[in-house]
């Protein structure tokens, strides 16, 4: 709530002893009661106090001033005016109450909807409001910039046009008076009208109120009255998506992109997105090849956008056009890595790029014939009732898969996790372990560990949940709410390694915090697993984050001696080993590590602890 707080107590006494009026003590009490009340949104009972107070002590400015701030409040923008100007009689070099007047007066002309000549003069009283404000305090940003808006009103561009080039100067970062700048040439240009422009402000206003249907009617309405209004096309095709009325927002797009056509009136980038979204409608529509069109027409604007290529990938995957999926997965990719090869900012965030390496491998294991295409579609079918918690259906459709594609590793692993939460361990292994026979992983493996513990009531089925949901915390970054319920799940589950392990790693990665503790966590992990080689890596970081490099080192070559070709534990090794002074071993287990994981070579480019060799031959080929 608005509302001045130089109003309280003391400044009160002042305002009352320096406006010789009738204001008292009763008043001054009634005064602060109501603007509690103001503060608590009570409308009604702080007008009724402010109405109190006037009538008490009828020269009390600031009484006024918030008589006029319940009046604004409640829409009752006439009265609102006769309070601000009162305060003004009382006050006349009173900032707030002259912007206040003005917000007030240019709320009057939008709602005067039936006199032209009423509304006129709503908004040159808001001009002049301003101007006196301006006047007092020249400098005042939120002065001009809603000076601005009135002469917009008015039909005054140039004059709104130079008040909000006033304000940037005197606060370049402020992106209200960016629009409204943008708004002021579009109108002085006669791009489009102010009518169309309250229109799209009225359904700007209704969608944000979750009002979609009247931000349509209104949006159609300024369209309308100013067909060149391209904003307006496309904050009604966004609408249109977002309603999933593809069809509609397609239309709308096209619209959009005629437009641009035709009066050159769009950045390239703009364009570009326009394309994209359009492509976006096209694919929920099911109309692929539309779809893989409006992409290309994307990437030949902006070869940078990395999403176009992406979901030009996931049309041609439905389309069962294989080569063409992967190579623009491929160049979704490739575009990634270049962008942050050159220090910028890709905008593509890690669940993204997990769907474009997914897409990728997809069309990549369908092409040589690990599974089939009619397969994959039932594995997403099922996917889809397994996220709507249906997981009955969803074993039945990934049955359905692997019946038709033998060999169908992630429709066999969905299997077995949707055993394995429904308590059917017996089940859970035996899909897990066909999983291992054709493309073992090591999470499958932690299943059927997980599964066959669980079967034998090593630990209650709560703690391995409290152990997913603290996991899941950790990797969301709620780490207080990991650690709480990781704790929860090893009282839960005193032999539960992995909820040992999993809070030992996270004190040392995450927090860097409790060190000692993290390492009987992991040496209490390794006595209830002892050949968990991922429990050594755990243990080995820990020793690492102590400064006990040479046993660090040691444990890591433990893990390493049971996984080799794990680039996570070569390049823990490789940090060890520099630290110990181990150089050459460091540079051993980087370059393997690196040929097993080339994401590795961005994190030691600028990683300090390679500073002792950073410049020798054999580091710059390896990050080369």
């Amino acid at each position: 709530m608005s509302c001045r707080q130089s109003v309280i107590w003391m400044c009160v006494l002042l305002i009352a002893i320096g406006s010789s009026t009738l204001a008292n003590e009763a008043a001054m009490s009634l005064f602060a009661q109501g603007v509690k009340e103001l503060n608590a949104e009570k409308f009604d009972t702080a007008l009724e106090t402010f109405e109190r107070v006037t009538t008490l002590a009828p020269d009390f400015a600031d009484a006024h001033y918030h008589l006029g701030l319940v009046y604004y409040q409640r829409a009752e923008f006439p009265k609102a005016i006769e309070a601000f100007t009162r305060t003004l009689e009382l006050l006349p070099r009173d900032i707030d109450a002259l912007i206040k007047l003005g917000l007030a007066s240019h709320k009057a002309g939008d709602i005067d909807a039936a006199d032209t000549r009423t509304k006129r003069a709503f908004y040159e009283q808001a001009v002049a409001a301003y101007q006196t404000a301006l006047d007092i305090r020249p400098h005042n940003v939120e002065a001009l910039n809603n000076l601005g808006l009135a002469y917009q009103e008015l039909d005054r561009f140039d004059e709104a046009i130079s008040v909000y080039e006033e304000g940037l100067a005197l606060s370049p970062d402020q992106p209200q008076l960016h629009a409204n700048l943008a708004t002021a040439r579009d109108l002085r240009a006669g791009i489009y009208s102010l009518a169309a422009h309250r229109h799209y402000q009225v359904g700007v206003r209704a969608e944000q109120a979750g009002r979609t249907e009247v931000a349509i009617a209104a949006w159609k309405q300024a369209v309308a009255e100013s067909p060149r209004y391209l904003k307006l096309y496309l904050q009604l095709a966004d609408l249109y998506f977002e309603k999933g009325e593809y069809d509609q927002a397609i239309q709308t797009y096209l619209s959009a992109i005629a437009l641009v056509s035709e009066n050159q009136i769009s950045q390239p980038t703009g364009t570009a997105n326009i394309f994209y979204n359009l492509g976006n409608s096209y694919l929920r529509a099911q109309q692929l090849e539309a779809a893989v069109s409006a992409y290309r027409q994307a990437v030949d604007i902006n070869p940078e956008m990395v999403s176009a290529w992406a979901n030009m990938g996931t049309a041609l995957l439905e389309m069962e056009r294989f080569d063409a999926a992967i190579m623009a997965c491929q160049s979704a990719l490739k575009v990634h890595t270049t962008t942050l090869s050159l220090g910028k900012v890709s905008g593509v965030s890690p669940s993204e790029l997990s769907n474009i390496e997914f897409t990728l491998k997809t069309a990549q294991n369908i092409k040589a014939g690990e599974y089939t295409m009619q397969a994959y579609r039932l594995w997403r079918q099922g996917f889809s009732a397994g996220n709507r918690g249906d997981i009955r259906a969803a074993l039945k459709l990934w049955k359905q898969a692997v019946a038709l594609s033998p060999h169908y590793a992630t429709a066999y692993e969905n299997l077995a996790w949707g055993y394995f939460n429904l308590k059917q361990f017996d089940n859970a292994i035996q899909a897990a372990k066909t999983v291992q026979t054709v493309h073992p992983h090591p999470q499958v493996a932690q299943l059927i560990e997980f599964a066959s513990e669980l079967k034998t009531g090593k630990y209650p089925f709560e703690a391995y949940q409290l152990w997913e949901q603290g996991r899941r915390a950790g990797a969301a970054g709620n780490l207080e709410a990991a650690v709480a319920l990781l704790s929860q799940a090893i009282a839960a589950g005193p032999e539960f390694a992995a909820a040992y392990n999993t809070l030992a790693w996270l004190y040392a990665d995450k927090l860097g915090t409790n060190l000692a503790e993290a390492e009987k966590l992991a040496k209490r992990a390794l006595e209830l697993d002892p050949d968990a080689t991922h429990i050594n890596d755990t243990l080995g970081w820990i020793l690492y984050k102590q400064g006990r490099y040479a046993e660090a080192l040691t444990v890591f070559e433990q893990a390493l001696a049971h996984a080799p070709d794990n680039a996570e534990y070569l390049y823990h090794g490789s940090l060890a080993a520099m630290k110990n002074g181990q150089t050459s071993q460091a540079l051993e287990y980087l370059n393997r590590a690196v040929a097993l994981d080339a994401r590795i070579r961005q994190r030691v480019e600028t990683q300090s602890e390679f500073d002792a060799i950073r410049f020798t031959p054999a580091f710059r080929s390896l990050i080369r």
